[in-house]
This record gives C-alpha cells, sequence and structure tokens, in this order.
C-alpha cells in the first residue's frame, strides 16, 4: 500500500471514530439548544421581503415592508406593498398593533396575525440583526427575510 493510501485509511478511519464515538469537539452540533434567543430578541424595525407562489390564483407572490417588532411579543407591520397575483397593491399603512409573536430559546419562532392566527414560522440570526420566515397562509406559499434598520428603545 502506498503512502498516500495509509494516510487516507488513517484519517478516514479517525473521522469515523470521531463521528461514532462522541469525542468532544469533534462532533458540531447543527441545532444549538441555549442559544440564548428571547422576544427581546426581536426588537426595533426591520426592512423585509417575501416571495413565493398564490396558489388560489397560481401566480407569483412579491410582498416588501417595514414591521416592528417591540421586545415583548409585540409587532405590527407599519407599512408594505407587494403584488398576489392578479393584484398588486401600493405602499399601506397598517395600524398599529397589528400581531405577535413568539421567540423561543433555540431562536425559532412564530409570527401571529392580529385575530391571533398563525401565519409564518421564523428563525432569528445574528442576535437578532435578522430573521429568515416561511409562510403557510392559506392560499400562499412563501418564504422571506427581515433585517434591522434600527433598534427600538
Amino acid at each position: 500500500m502506498s503512502k498516500f493510501g495509509k494516510y487516507f485509511l488513517l484519517v478516514t478511519g479517525f473521522v469515523l471514530l470521531a463521528t461514532f464515538a462522541g469525542i468532544p469537539g469533534a462532533v458540531i452540533n447543527v441545532h444549538a439548544n441555549d442559544c440564548g434567543c428571547s422576544l427581546a430578541s426581536l426588537k426595533g424595525t426591520y426592512a423585509w421581503r417575501r416571495t413565493g407562489m398564490n396558489k388560489s390564483m397560481g401566480g407569483p407572490v412579491a410582498e416588501m415592508g417595514l414591521d416592528v417588532f417591540n421586545g415583548d411579543g409585540k409587532r405590527g407591520v407599519t407599512r408594505s406593498t407587494g403584488t398576489s397575483y392578479p393584484q398588486s397593491y401600493d405602499w399601506t399603512n397598517v395600524p398599529w398593533p397589528n400581531g405577535s409573536y413568539t421567540v423561543d430559546s433555540d431562536c425559532t419562532g412564530s409570527l401571529f396575525n392580529a385575530s391571533g392566527t398563525k401565519f409564518s414560522n421564523i428563525i432569528v440570526l445574528d442576535g437578532g440583526k435578522r430573521f429568515s420566515l416561511m409562510s403557510f397562509e392559506p392560499d400562499k406559499v412563501v418564504t422571506g427575510e427581515g433585517i434591522r434598520l434600527e433598534e427600538k428603545d
């Protein structure tokens, strides 16, 4: 066996051993169990965009806007614009508050509309500077992202 072959087998064996034997530091946790997220992680004004498909109309969805997260579970879409085939709408102001949100310690959470119906799941990223979401409204399947513009006092 060549020298390369011996090193290859040695490295491969070590990787397998580290993976299955649970050597500390050798296995990376993909899902953080306690990364310290809470309602306060989302606090401030966020610019967001969502894209996807309107199932009932058979066309694309594209939306963007500003959303305020209060840091205590209250939220409001303050301004938005978009299109959901075949209709479009210009900038629209929505009164505050316009829903609520949850954030679990593993940085996952949910968004609820003003009537309390859950419409999106979120992941809080970068300590609350950003979020990623997936909506599952009855007529839309969309994904989106938001980035904090300013933190609320």
